[in-house]
Parts: C-alpha cells; structure tokens; sequence
C-alpha cells in the first residue's frame, strides 16, 4: 500500500487533467527530474523535456531533453506546440513577463498552458500569515537562502503569488483562463477562519458597489471556491 505521504498529489492532478485532453506536442519547460515528462509520454502525448540542468533528468534514453535557459529566448520556433507544462517555476522568475511572452510564442493558436504554483490564500496559509507574516511554502528569506552554499539559486521562491496576479500576469501575456485546480485539499482544521472571510468578502462587495467602485463578486467567487480555500497547489490552465 502506498503511503499518503510518498504520493505526489501536484503531479496525479496534472495527469489526471491530461489524461482528458487531445494527444499532442507537450514542452515540460522547467521539467527537474522529469517524472512529469515520463508520464504525459506514457499517456501517448509527443514530449520535449526542456530544463537549464540536465544532470537531474532521469530520462535521458526515453525522452528527448532540449537545454532552456527560460530567461532567454527558447530553442523552437513559434507555433510549435500545443501544451506547455510549466510546474512550480513561476514563483522562481525574476522576469515572468518575458517568460510568459515567450511561452505564448511557442505555443499554437489555441495551445494550453498549464501552470502550478503553492497556494498561498488557502486557509492554512492565511493563518499562518497572521501569525508569521509570512506565507506557507515562502517562509525561507531569500537573500539568507543565497548566503547558504548549499542552496542552488534556481530553487529560491522569489514571488508568492496570489490569483490575482497571475490572472493579470496570464492576461497581458495574451492567455484567457480555461480552468483551476488543485493537487490536494488540506487545512479544514482551519474552519473557523472561514465565516470571517465570507463577511469580510460580503461586506467589501457591497460597500464598493454602493460607492460605485470595483465589483468585487466575480474574484471573490473564485477566492471562495474550494481550490482557493483548500487546495495545496494553485493550477491554472490557460488558453492561447
């Protein structure tokens, strides 16, 4: 029997999501040790694995691997494939919206983009926040973690995203957003935060639109959804 703890949640939902997708050219960009390219080639999808380091990959006789360097112009023409995976990178990008214009290069004309990175408006991390001032999975201050010769740059969490910013960042890249998920719902221990949130929502809702301001329901819809409240991982797939 396997162990909850020995399953990767992040990579069974990315597949999962897949497996109901049309077979196609998928770039793993960003891809570590390639698990997520080993699997999307098993479910019949035509792989490219593209990382700046190819010692990690795990898959080198199985899977062509292409060096990326993503904070440069990549190595394929435009309109070259029909998925890109981008899993856990966007919270590493000094430059994300260079990134995302290049990967709105290389995709094709209604191609996907899918894209992960931890949730920080769960309510495990909003507690946290409180407490700390710091969000869940961001808790490490980056320029300590640079000092530390043991840590490799690529792995420092720069930029805690919320939704709201990558709908922006997906948006002026030139993607609409298809759909949201997660890997894993967790924190219902933290229930009791919840109530607050709802009133809290309802009443800047209201206040804004009586003032004629923002309206704020279409996001909050979003933020109080069980992906935004519970889930481990913020997935999002983006059309081109």
């Amino acid at each position: 029997m396997v162990k909850k703890k020995n399953i990767n949640f992040l990579l069974e939902s990315v597949i999962s999501n897949f497996s109901g997708l049309p077979k196609g050219k998928v770039l793993d960009l960003g891809c570590g040790d390639g698990d997520y390219s080993k699997r999307l080639k098993d479910l019949g999808f035509d792989v490219i694995a593209g990382d700046i380091d190819l010692a990690r990959f795990k898959y080198k006789d199985a899977i062509k691997f292409e060096h990326c360097d993503i904070t440069k112009e990549m190595p394929f023409p435009a309109d070259c494939f029909d998925y890109v995976l981008l899993m856990e990178v966007v919270e590493h990008l000094r430059s994300p919206y260079a990134v995302m214009s290049e990967i709105n290069r290389i995709l094709k004309k209604n191609g996907s983009l899918i894209l992960s990175t931890p949730n920080i408006l769960n309510l495990k991390s909003r507690f946290r926040f409180l407490i700390e001032g710091v969000y869940e999975y961001f808790r490490a201050t980056p320029l300590d973690q640079l000092k530390n010769p043991k840590e490799v740059i690529f792995n420092l969490h720069l930029v805690p995203y919320r939704y709201h910013e990558l709908e922006y960042l997906l948006t002026v890249a030139g993607f609409k957003i298809e759909n949201i998920f997660t890997s894993i719902y967790e924190g219902h221990e933290m229930w009791f935060l919840l109530p607050i949130i709802k009133f809290q929502s309802w009443q800047k809702e209201r206040r804004s639109l009586r003032r004629g301001g923002m309206d704020f329901r279409r996001i909050n819809k979003i933020l109080l959804s069980k992906e935004l409240l519970y889930g481990r991982h913020l997935i999002i797939r983006a059309i081109k």
